[in-house]
């Protein structure tokens, strides 16, 4: 249990630990059975995140190619990690591995938008989501004002994209889909 003391001998965390997370804004992940706290993300990232999710899901629902979820859908890759990426995208043939207390596989896609934790988003999720098979991963960096897209190439991900500033981005996954990347930085629209 989270939120106690925990036994020493019972070994590593698991996703289920996540139900017994403290309501107090911040972000538990569980990843190889090690607790990860977020806490409250800042607004460059609140305000990316959810441009970027409304631009992805109007995207995915006129193309009727699957559905798009914030932060708050708990990602189970494996027994002993469960996480809540700020955006995912679940590809159609998958979408029958939601449940109720979320989804059970590999999403097609991943974002992080970096806040106080980069590295926690570069390197220990980026492998974690590689070893898992997610296809795309994407970076988001509101403060460079920059976007990552990697794809998956065997076990690890490979660059397709680096976009900046006020840049147009057109994803490699969603070809009719293009992006101006000033929309996910600009304080009003």
């Amino acid at each position: 249990m989270i939120t106690g003391i925990r036994d020493p001998f019972a070994g590593p965390l698991t996703h289920r630990d996540l139900d017994d997370t403290p309501e107090d804004g911040n972000r538990y992940e569980v990843i190889d059975g090690e607790l990860h706290v977020t806490p409250f993300a800042n607004t460059g990232h609140q305000r990316a995140v959810t441009r970027l999710v409304v631009l992805l899901a109007n995207h995915v629902a006129a193309e009727g190619i699957g559905e798009v979820f914030t932060s708050g859908l708990k990602v189970v890759l494996d027994e002993l990690t469960g996480v809540g990426p700020d955006v995912v995208y679940i590809a159609k043939e998958d979408v029958a591995l939601i449940r109720d207390d979320g989804f059970y596989g590999a999403p097609a896609m991943v974002v992080e938008v970096l806040s106080s934790k980069p590295s926690l988003d570069t390197r220990v999720k980026r492998d974690k989501y590689a070893r898992a098979g997610s296809r795309y991963y994407w970076i988001v960096d509101p403060a460079a004002r920059t976007l990552w897209e990697y794809r998956l190439d065997g076990t690890d991900y490979v660059a397709v994209a680096e976009v900046s500033g006020d840049d147009r981005f057109r994803p490699e996954l969603f070809p009719r889909l293009e992006i101006a990347l000033g929309r996910l930085w600009a304080g009003s629209l």
